[in-house]
Order: C-alpha cells, then sequence, then structure tokens
C-alpha cells in the first residue's frame, strides 16, 4: 500500500491503517502526531492500538506519563486477546508497579498471556511450574488451555521466593555466595532473551554523570527496562531481594552482561561518589546505590572472575549462584573496599546478570 493509500484510509478512520500510519509517523520522529493517530484507532477498541498506547502512556516513551490511563488499556487490550498486554499486567501485578503488588494476579494474567498463545508467557510458566508432567505436555506435543492452568497451579511461590542457602565471603564489607539462586535452564532463558540486544557497554562520565564510551569497560550488555522485563525475571529480582533483605521498589532494572575472550570491566565502584556533582544530584533524586548483585549465567568459560583487589578476594561463580555484595559501610557512607573488577574470560565467554540496588524506592519506569 502506497503512503497516500495508507494515509487517505487512516483518514477515512480504518482503526487498522490508523495504526500502521501511526507506525510510520513514529519511525519519521512525528511522535506526537503520531499519539493522535493511535488514539483514534484506540478510541475505536482496536487492540494493537490499545496495546501500543497504553504502553507508551506508562512508560513516557515519546509520551506524556499517564499511567493510570496506560494500565486502563492495557487491560482493555488483554481481554481483547492481546497475550504480550496479558504479560505486561503479568509483571505489573506480580512487582507491584503502578499497581498493587499481587502476585496471585501476576500469574493469573501470565496464565492468560500463555492462552492466548504469547511464548514468552509459556515458557514462563514451563519453567516456573513443579508440575513437570504438565510442563512436558505444554513442551512436546500442542497443549489444550488447561495444561497452562496446571502449570499456573504448580507454581510454588513460596519456594520460589525464598533465599536459597547463604555461603559468606567476607564480613566486611558483606560479600556473600547465594548458592542456586536461579536453575540452570532458567540460566539459559535468560541469556536467550538476549539475543540481538547486546550493545558495547558505556561507563559514567565523573565529570557529567552521563553514559560514554570507555576503554575501562569493555564487554557488551543488553539492558532490560520494564517494557522488556518478564514476571520469571521479577521472580529472580525478588529473590535477589530476599538475600539482604531488599524489597522490589528498590531494584534497579537489570542487565546481562556478556564477556568475550579479552573483554573486561577494570576495576570501579558501584556506588556513586556523593563529592562528584552529577553523583550528588542523582542521590539526591532516586537514591545511593548501596548492593550489587551478580548472577552467574554460564560457567563453560576460563578466567573471568569477579575480583576484589582489597579484600584478597577473586570469585568465579557457578552458573545459578549469586554473589551479592554491599558497597556501603554501616554508616551508608561509601566503602572503597568494595572497588572490584569483572577479569577477561581467556577462552569461552561468560554471561553474567547484574542487578543494582538503592537505599530508597524508586518510581516504576525510572528503577524498572
Amino acid at each position: 500500500m502506497s503512503i497516500a493509500d495508507l494515509e487517505t484510509q487512516a483518514q477515512a478512520g480504518d482503526p487498522r491503517a490508523q495504526v500502521q500510519w501511526a507506525l510510520r509517523l513514529g519511525e519519521e520522529g512525528r511522535h506526537y502526531e503520531a499519539l493522535d493517530w493511535l488514539a483514534r484507532a484506540a478510541g475505536a477498541h482496536h487492540t494493537e492500538a490499545l496495546a501500543r498506547l497504553g504502553l507508551k502512556l506508562l512508560l513516557a516513551e515519546n509520551a506524556p506519563y499517564r499511567p493510570a490511563d496506560g494500565l486502563a488499556m492495557l487491560v482493555e487490550a488483554a481481554a481483547g486477546g492481546d497475550g504480550c498486554s496479558a504479560a505486561t499486567l503479568a509483571v505489573l501485578a506480580a512487582g507491584g508497579f503502578h499497581a498493587p503488588q499481587n502476585w496471585m494476579v501476576g500469574l493469573d494474567y501470565l496464565q492468560r498471556a500463555a492462552e492466548l498463545g504469547w511464548g514468552p508467557a509459556r515458557d514462563q510458566l514451563v519453567l516456573l511450574s513443579a508440575d513437570r508432567e504438565a510442563a512436558a505436555a505444554a513442551e512436546y506435543r500442542r497443549p489444550g488451555e488447561e495444561v497452562w492452568s496446571r502449570l499456573r497451579l504448580g507454581v510454588e511461590l513460596k519456594s520460589w521466593l525464598a533465599p536459597p542457602p547463604i555461603r559468606t565471603l567476607s564480613d566486611s564489607p558483606r560479600v556473600i555466595v547465594a548458592e542456586g539462586l536461579a536453575p540452570p535452564e532458567v540460566c539459559d532463558w535468560i541469556v536467550s532473551h538476549c539475543a540481538g540486544r547486546l550493545v558495547r557497554a558505556e561507563v559514567d562520565d565523573p565529570r557529567t554523570g552521563l553514559p560514554v564510551m570507555g576503554q575501562t569497560r569493555t564487554n557488551r550488555v543488553a539492558s532490560f527496562g520494564l517494557a522488556e522485563t518478564s514476571l520469571l525475571n521479577v521472580v529472580i529480582q525478588s529473590r535477589i531481594g530476599a538475600c539482604i533483605g531488599a524489597p522490589l521498589s528498590v531494584m534497579e532494572a537489570f542487565a546481562v552482561l556478556n564477556y568475550r575472550p579479552g573483554e573486561e570491566a577494570s576495576d570501579h565502584f558501584d556506588y556513586l561518589d556523593p563529592t562528584i556533582p552529577a553523583y550528588a544530584e542523582e542521590i539526591a533524586r532516586v537514591g545511593q546505590r548501596v548492593a550489587t548483585a551478580l548472577l552467574y549465567l554460564n560457567e563453560d568459560y576460563e578466567g573471568g572472575e569477579t575480583d576484589f583487589p582489597e579484600l584478597g578476594l577473586r570469585h568465579r561463580g557457578r552458573k545459578g549462584d549469586a554473589l551479592i555484595f554491599i558497597s556501603v559501610d554501616r554508616s551508608g557512607a561509601p566503602d572503597p573496599r568494595t572497588r572490584h573488577a569483572g577479569r577477561p574470560p581467556t577462552s569461552g565467554e561468560k554471561w553474567v546478570l547484574s542487578q543494582f540496588v538503592r537505599n530508597r524506592p524508586l518510581a516504576p519506569g525510572v528503577g524498572q
């Protein structure tokens, strides 16, 4: 269809054409015109328009920040059969983002997304459920809707959200290993969701606090904001929090780091230096980074240790283990003994999930 024909059909009131015209306008940077066309199609209860506009309003993505309206549109889109919207609502409910936290509602939405055919939701239910018979049915043959109900009922949340066994590497500063925080198949699933999303990692410019390309960090990173997060990711974040008594509300958006042979993150601190004006402003706005968790997603590489030179400590985690350390002292002041580095692998690729923890709640869309 030509551009002229598409615009003509949109002007004539065809909601499908209005959505496509909005997408084209967005590609041209004409974002508020695009929002207007999405709003017209959403006003006609077009499911795709509701899903797209709802997410934009929820995240303030080239749109005004109107989370209540965005949430309502996602609810209507899910009711209209959009599995992706149902999966997003699962995350919002389980994480308590823009709505009261309710894990049961989150699992209900995840089941609904699976019933609507949303592949990532189906994968998550298979990974989360203890009902292995139902999981086998979901994986190896075309299942009926009752399989997704069985899988959802087989999710043992109490077990998933409880902290795993803890091993202490250092008492001061506090450095611990949470053993088996994530099952190997969950680690593989997290890595698989980084395909096509890895970019060269950046570092913060200490003068401005803005991210820049640097020589001190040569690895790649895949970032996961609220739109990319799944309920299973929220489970992992919650289990990290259970290890140190931190709620989801103080968790930043997580990232997955990839190190190929020779790539590294040289010596650095994860806390924000309050003597640097840009960091002082960030601390005042969203709080200090007080803890870090590193979930090791594979172990088929050599080298690549996490090195704490001030402590004489080098750690190479097993797949599924998490290394967690507190970056501040008991008074809340930055602890320079937590200087650390991700040493380069000598062979194979290293994958690790990185999770920063703040000292106060973050607004949804800021930390998540």
